[in-house]
């Protein structure tokens, strides 16, 4: 069955009031199913687009001459061609795979030429251009991986730009927030609601170093994100938003131990009213929005988004507070009987271990015992985890 026609068929069907959006979603996750053979293509993909980027980097190819350039824009050109006559025929992975590969290819000849000629890039521009074609592409073919290395691109792109002109192209912010956006809210992937909340957070930590601002930024960065899945109400979204913000403000967290502890760091740490007005207005609405849903119990997330920097013994509080958002999770798990909390709390509780165990164990243990226990805590939280993770599968199990 061809899945794109089907796409477009259920979506009228959920237009028209014949099912819902769930049993679309549960529609084309049957039909989604790859096999062996996607697997394969999928890395076929990955070693011909490693071939063309280091085509580029080569000697050969960066030698000035026209030749190089029609040589990418040739096989770019025969690329799409070929993709587009197997896709009217048949919209399979193979077809995908052609037009990927077009696409990286045209972005290569692109760097190539820029290369060549030896033209300055003051900003993001080609980054620019290659995500907008990618956006193109996408809207055209609709497939998941056309989407997946379109924003990888553009994500790339940020990190690019600020560690050549150490600058941020808010162009790439908007291209991601309006164009990807678009998509993610419209076509309901939770793959795309993770991609764009993961290009969402690294674009964000981009801007903070890039721009110099104060680290403790980011907790307003990563709320953003947060509030966002709170406000929206579809499980496709809300999701995953909020496991990468947690996800994000919690690894935060955890760096948050390392330079607190930092004397010259904290010495040049200073404290910008701006911040303290938005944070304490987003942390407000965030909470009201908690209660008014009757979802009180989450409030224990916001023990993350505290800028505790600024508060009295700050190097102590980092550690309790990543204790405090475990234990309690683990105790609202139990008390629910809810297998996703008791897991959300027993990893995050045994990540916080680790952390405090590398936090006093460096300097004080011999390297070589320091690793020895560190492995051996590692296998002790992998044993754990896997426990728990069996306890939930034979949970549910045994419901069904």
């Amino acid at each position: 069955m061809n899945r794109q026609k089907l796409k477009r068929e259920a979506k009228a069907w959920v237009e028209e009031g014949i099912i819902s959006d769930e049993q679309y979603d549960k529609i084309i996750e049957r039909y989604s199913k790859s096999g062996p053979n996607s697997i394969i293509l999928l890395f076929a993909i990955l070693l011909m687009a490693l071939g063309f980027l280091t085509f580029i980097m080569s000697d050969w190819a960066r030698e000035p001459h026209l030749s190089r350039i029609v040589i990418l824009a040739s096989v770019t050109t025969v690329l799409y061609v070929l993709g587009d006559i197997r896709y009217r025929k048949s919209a399979d992975l193979i077809a995908i795979s052609f037009i990927v590969l077009g696409y990286i290819a045209f972005g290569a000849g692109m760097l190539l030429a820029i290369d060549i000629y030896n033209i300055q890039v003051t900003f993001a521009w080609p980054f620019i251009i290659w995500a907008v074609v990618g956006l193109g592409v996408y809207f055209i073919y609709e497939h998941k991986l056309l989407f997946s290395v379109a924003i990888a691109v553009t994500t790339i792109g940020q990190l690019y730009n600020a560690s050549i002109n150490s600058a941020f192209s808010w162009v790439l912010l908007f291209l991601l927030l309006l164009g990807f956006g678009h998509f993610v809210y419209h076509h309901r992937n939770y793959l795309f609601s993770y991609l764009f909340s993961i290009s969402f957070v690294v674009q964000l930590l981009t801007l903070v170093f890039a721009a110099s601002q104060q680290y403790y930024w980011l907790i307003l960065y990563f709320l953003i994100l947060y509030v966002a899945g709170d406000l929206i109400r579809e499980q496709v979204y809300r999701k995953p938003f909020k496991i990468i913000s947690l996800l994000a403000i919690f690894i935060f967290g955890m760096y948050q131990t390392f330079i607190l502890q930092d004397e010259f760091y904290m010495d040049n740490l200073t404290l910008q009213w701006s911040f303290i007005i938005v944070w304490f207005v987003l942390f407000g609405a965030a909470i009201a929005i908690k209660i008014i849903d009757n979802r009180s119990y989450q409030l224990i997330d916001f023990v993350l988004f505290l800028p505790i920097a600024f508060i009295p013994f700050s190097y102590g509080m980092s550690l309790i507070v990543l204790f405090i958002f475990s234990l309690v999770w683990l105790f609202i798990g139990y008390k629910q009987d809810n297998s996703e909390y008791i897991l959300i709390g027993t990893i995050s509780f045994l990540v916080s271990v680790f952390t405090v165990y590398i936090q006093f164990a460096w300097d004080a243990l011999n390297k070589s015992l320091f690793f020895l226990i560190g492995g051996i805590l590692l296998f002790l939280i992998s044993f754990l985890i896997e426990k728990q993770r069996r306890t939930i599968v034979d949970k549910q199990k045994g419901g069904e």
